[in-house]
């Protein structure tokens, strides 16, 4: 008796588990690449942009325009894509990307790229 209630629990679960996999997207973090895309704007408005993950550069890169779209972006495109860590910057007139082994390290780096005072990160993700 215990056994099969063991049994049909497992079964549960392992149902509830391929359920998830399917309906929930693919984050950057749990992907072998991943991809940050913006729509960059000049000015006193905010980038929108998207990070996205995926088996692939390709599908990485879909899956962060994909999200750049939903937040607004109208003109969104790929900034950046890695198998570690990225980051984007941004001020008002300048941005920058980086990548590394760390997520300080792509921020340093998105930082020293885009050159100016003003910048500050905008959004940085690693797969895990």
């Amino acid at each position: 008796m215990t056994c099969n209630v063991f049994l049909k629990a497992t079964k549960q679960m392992l149902m509830l588990a391929a359920f998830a996999a399917v309906v929930f997207p693919v984050a950057a973090s749990a992907a072998g690449w991943g991809a940050i895309s913006a729509e960059e704007v000049i000015g006193d408005k905010d980038p929108f942009w998207g990070v996205g993950g995926g088996n692939s550069k390709a599908e990485a890169s879909k899956n962060s325009q994909k999200f750049c779209r939903e937040a607004g972006g109208k003109k969104c495109e790929v900034l950046v894509t890695y198998q570690k860590c990225g980051a984007y910057a941004a001020s008002k007139q300048y941005s920058g990307t980086g990548t590394g082994t760390t997520k300080k390290v792509a921020e340093q780096n998105a930082l020293k790229v885009c050159n100016n005072r003003n910048c500050s990160v905008v959004t940085s993700d690693c797969n895990d």
